[in-house]
């Protein structure tokens, strides 16, 4: 009889073990689907954030240092733009592989229009890297400039603003 009791009182305890098991078992499962649920939200979230559906080409050409190399200036085209053009308008447009970047608006101190066309293609050798390069500035409405006139306006005005100068729009009178 003794040992018919303590054989109940073991498969007892053994039943309350394995109940027991089973519970924390039960409740770590949804713990782990609840962290796996939240991890994948934040994700989800994250690149829904972060999704503009295409390279974004004002930014890239914005934070664009184009004289960082060639003079050592580490200013950028938002820098240099936004300082010298009035309310400049930023935007962007694609031709394939190919987007430019339209930065216009009134140049400051004066009451001439700019109108300023930036490429921006994919490099040939590395398809991570792109290629920045001004392509035209229309004044007034005019023609637009060849790219060698429109790179010598953008120079000067870069130059100007490392020596830090309010305006340029005697340049452009």
């Amino acid at each position: 009889m003794f040992c018919s009791k303590r054989v109940e009182n073991l498969e007892k305890e053994n039943a309350e073990f394995t109940n027991n098991k089973q519970i924390k078992k039960k409740k770590f499962n949804k713990l782990k689907f609840v962290l796996y649920s939240i991890v994948a939200i934040v994700v989800m979230l994250t690149i829904a954030a972060n999704w503009e559906g295409s390279t974004n080409y004002i930014a890239t050409v914005e934070k664009h240092k184009p004289l960082l190399e060639s003079q050592g200036i580490t200013l950028t085209y938002a820098n240099v733009l936004n300082k010298y053009i009035e309310s400049p308008k930023w935007e962007s447009r694609e031709s394939g592989d190919i987007g430019y970047v339209d930065i216009s608006g009134t140049i400051k101190g004066s009451n001439k229009k700019i109108g300023v066309k930036i490429k921006v293609s994919p490099m040939a050798n590395d398809s991570k890297r792109v290629s920045i390069k001004p392509e035209s500035i229309t004044l007034n409405g005019n023609s637009p400039s060849t790219q060698a006139a429109a790179e010598q306006i953008l120079l000067y005005m870069f130059l100007a603003s490392q020596r830090g100068e309010a305006d340029v729009a005697y340049y452009f009178d």
